[in-house]
């Protein structure tokens, strides 16, 4: 079964909430909002919706009219709800899911303040938002990033390339530095340098405390990683200006890199505010 698919549900209330519920829980699927950064491939609908592949949604079984005409109109399937809610999964396999985002930089280097803020959370968050836009991403970096996506038994040598699972399109690497993901045939490179800031440092991560007078004296684009102790308001005071965005805490996040399941197993409007934020950079208008 597909795990982490971006879709939409586009269906009347309360058929779209039950739904919901369902794809998220019980497919691992991720109900994303049609317009935001992490762009939906599928659509759960009873319309054609905004060019996607969608299977038509309905309450109860259709009959053989309805079926027609949603086949008409361009539907993969139709799907009685709840009944024949299981060949959803099926019908999906037969998509073709192409991811539709392209790269927007052939190299991204995220850097922290410190240590513990994040920074490798974040590169591999960085890595799926582009993956799952369409482009061959090499996320790079040490033991600890290898270790939040699993993959810390199979790539322990530079040069090693291993695939993420959940996230098609998106690999991972040990290496830091300039010479990081070199050689890589890719289309994008998401380097996690650690604390080390340099001239070629794309994104400043950091946490939302004393790290913040730290980030100000970086001219560089922020993202503060949590809410808590300090707001948005307080936050942008002590950076002196606005963040790319501040994220907020979850334990879902905090779980999956436990589970060595990131970015496969991290929340979808998570992730879709950090789309959001890297959508203001120049790099990726």
């Amino acid at each position: 079964m597909i795990d982490d698919l971006p879709v939409v549900v586009a269906l009347p209330a309360p058929l779209d909430a039950v739904v919901t519920a369902w794809v998220e829980r019980d497919l691992g699927w991720q109900v994303v909002d049609p317009a935001g950064p992490l762009r939906p491939i599928l659509a759960l609908a009873d319309a054609p919706c905004g060019g996607l592949p969608w299977i038509a949604v309905t309450e109860g079984p259709p009959d053989d009219g309805v079926v027609t005409a949603q086949l008409t109109a361009g539907a993969e399937d139709v799907v009685g709800w709840p009944e024949g809610r299981e060949r959803i999964p099926v019908v999906a396999t037969r998509v073709d899911l192409t991811r539709r985002i392209g790269p927007r930089g052939p190299r991204v280097s995220v850097a922290g303040v410190a240590g513990g803020v994040g920074t490798s959370t974040i590169a591999l968050a960085v890595g799926g938002v582009l993956a799952w836009g369409g482009a061959s991403v090499l996320v790079v970096g040490g033991g600890a990033l290898l270790e939040l996506t699993g993959s810390s038994g199979r790539a322990h040598s530079v040069g090693t390339h291993v695939a993420v699972a959940g996230a098609a399109g998106l690999s991972v690497s040990a290496g830091r530095g300039d010479a990081a993901g070199a050689g890589w045939a890719g289309d994008v490179v998401v380097v996690d340098d650690g604390t080390r800031v340099t001239s070629s440092t794309t994104v400043l991560v950091t946490r939302p405390d004393a790290g913040l007078r730290r980030a100000r004296e970086h001219d560089l684009p922020v993202i503060v990683n949590g809410r808590s102790p300090l707001g948005p308001s307080d936050a942008r005071r002590a950076l002196e200006r606005a963040p790319l965005v501040q994220l907020p805490w979850s334990v879902r996040v905090a779980r999956a890199g436990l589970d060595g399941r990131v970015p496969s197993g991290l929340p979808g409007r998570w992730l879709d505010e950090l789309g959001t934020g890297l959508r203001r950079l120049e790099r990726w208008s």
